[in-house]
């Protein structure tokens, strides 16, 4: 996709950058300029986007961690800060989900969501955030999700975790302002290898795609202009906020 925004000399740092939204955000910011550092679980992964990320010619980190375990993100925030010396921009678009509905959740089915979508999120923004604002400030992105404010066929311990991160997106903002902006991208329904099978369900697509005026599923490609914008000077005035990236779901 075309990029009109220009990173260059901008270190971003994205978390879930194996795979899905992760993976185009990071692709996306190569590309407008930055050098990156990607956070995933799987090293695989991240030397695959490593050599597509080298053919475009962006510097590159990577950082094999699992976000769900909170004793890993001081030293991998650590790592990835001493790199170029700095983050400016923090993208964190880990996420996780179990299909499973109540009443039969399990507290070890809630706490592997938890864990990683609210705990993991909240503590990676801490400790890029206290370095932000201890340096020359930043630009957060959390990557939320509609269903964190509107109720979907996403699975209840999903949506509960990404309601979240919305309010912990707005909660820094407040605190961290003017030097740190904080927002958040809300994304409806986007075909990634965590919903890929329950979309290849015909009255599951059709649910979606009902309730999308723009008559489709999302791609990760979509979500990225949104990101880049927040990761920029042209959102320079605007923090605490949703950006519903959802193909108009939310307005009906």
């Amino acid at each position: 996709m075309a990029l009109y925004i220009d990173l260059t000399g901008r270190t971003v740092f994205v978390t879930g950058a194996g795979r899905g939204i992760g993976r185009a955000i990071a692709t996306a910011s190569a590309t407008a300029g930055a050098d990156v550092i990607g956070v995933a679980r799987t090293a695989a992964d991240l030397e695959s986007l490593g050599r597509e990320l080298a053919e475009i010619g962006a510097g590159f980190l990577a950082v094999p961690a699992d976000l769900g375990d909170v004793e890993q993100i001081p030293g991998v925030v650590e790592e990835a800060w001493g790199w170029k010396g700095a983050i400016d921009v923090a993208v964190n678009a880990a996420g996780t989900t179990v299909r499973i509905e109540p009443p039969d959740v399990t507290p070890d089915q809630w706490a592997t969501v938890f864990d990683l979508n609210a705990r993991g999120t909240f503590f990676v923004a801490q400790e890029v955030g206290r370095r932000m604002l201890a340096g020359e400030g930043g630009s957060i992105v959390m990557i939320a999700s509609i269903a964190g404010e509107i109720v979907t066929r996403a699975p209840v311990v999903y949506q509960a975790s990404k309601a979240s991160v919305i309010q912990m997106t707005r909660a820094f903002a407040a605190r961290w302002a003017p030097s740190v902006r904080v927002n958040a991208v809300g994304p409806g329904y986007i075909r990634t290898s965590l919903n890929s099978e329950w979309l290849d369900r015909e009255e599951n697509r059709d649910y979606v795609v009902g309730h999308t005026p723009m008559g489709r599923v999302g791609t990760p490609d979509d979500v990225v202009g949104a990101v880049l914008f927040l990761a920029s000077e042209a959102s320079g005035f605007i923090t605490g906020q949703h950006l519903r990236v959802d193909g108009g779901w939310s307005v009906q």
